[in-house]
């Protein structure tokens, strides 16, 4: 069950009901997913008989990454809503700011609808 008790004013930080990735790691976290798309992506290019050295499609990473947060956001019971109004306003920002990068913390939006 998905569950806010958060520390600090956060949502969902500091939980000790959920399992989180280790304060100072959700960088490499995201580094290491962003390296598991690549290598799926060049090795699928690879059996098709493609050039899997080439530049990968911008709109396959993004469609991944955007389906990989609704999977987990319905596994874990965490309203789509609030999946969608949290991110739009972290890329919101990011457009603002593009040389930020990554971040690791995010401001949750919650679904209050």
């Amino acid at each position: 069950m998905l569950t806010r008790n958060g520390t600090d004013g956060r949502v969902y930080g500091g939980d000790c009901n959920l399992v989180h990735i280790a304060d100072g790691k959700r960088k490499e976290a995201g580094a290491a997913v962003a390296a598991f798309i690549d290598s799926m992506m060049r090795f699928n290019a690879m059996k098709a008989g493609k050039n899997a050295d080439g530049v990968l499609c911008p709109g396959c990473y993004m469609i991944a990454g955007f389906n990989s947060m609704l999977e987990l956001a319905d596994a874990n019971g965490q309203p789509r809503k609030e999946l969608a109004k949290t991110m739009a306003a972290a890329f919101a920002k990011l457009s603002e700011n593009p040389e930020a990068g990554g971040t690791e913390e995010i401001n949750v939006i919650l679904d209050n609808d």
